[in-house]
């Protein structure tokens, strides 16, 4: 065999080994590979179950707390006050129209003389009268004039001195409100009683 034979058998020897070592380095890159590959799928599925799980447990805590919350919500809420009963409402009764009699007819005007009762007075010369009577003219005083009695001279000049006043004091008045004269009560009282007297006759 020649040199030149034997160098190329040991060339391809050479050649032979080396593609082998390439083979299994390939392959062994293959599998590293392949596991590396195998790894991070398996921890990217064990991430995405603890993720899944993390959620789970989140969303059972929040479940189990909102009970708890909306109670502290519905004890911060005041209650609802019930709804006030309606009025009902009432239609008012209207008031009956009063009946009305004939007005009455207006008081009689009053004309005419009338005489009151004799008044008895005492003084210290004896008992003395006066009887007084009145005139009208529609109910209005027009006349007043007295008779009297005396039984002793100084009631007869009290009383004449006296009677032209209180005739005049009558007019005036219209009434039996007359004022006394100075000097002459006891006559002056006995006057008005007796004209009181005229005045109420007239009215019967």
């Amino acid at each position: 065999m020649s040199r030149t034979t034997s160098n190329r058998k040991v060339i391809a020897a050479v050649g032979l080994g080396a593609a082998v070592v390439l083979g299994q380095t390939a392959a062994l890159a293959t599998t590293a590979s392949a596991s590396s590959a195998k790894v991070h799928a398996s921890g990217s599925h064990h991430k995405a179950d603890k993720n899944h799980h993390a959620k789970k447990a989140h969303k059972a805590k929040a479940k189990a707390h909102k009970p708890e919350s909306d109670a502290e919500d519905g004890d911060d809420k005041a209650p609802t006050p019930a709804p006030a009963p309606s009025t009902p409402v009432s239609t008012p009764t209207p008031a009956p129209t009063p009946t009305t009699g004939p007005a009455p007819a207006p008081a009689s005007l009053v004309n005419g003389s009338f005489t009151g009762k004799t008044v008895t007075f005492s003084t210290p010369g004896g008992n003395n009268t006066v009887t007084v009577t009145v005139t009208l003219t529609n109910s209005v005083v027009t006349n007043s004039t007295a008779t009297w009695g005396a039984t002793d001279g100084t009631s007869k000049r009290i009383i004449t001195a006296a009677i032209p006043t209180l005739n005049k004091e009558a007019i005036a008045a219209n009434s039996a409100k007359v004022a006394a004269v100075t000097n002459a009560t006891l006559v002056s009282s006995a006057y008005a009683s007796s004209l009181q007297d005229a005045l109420t006759v007239s009215h019967r």
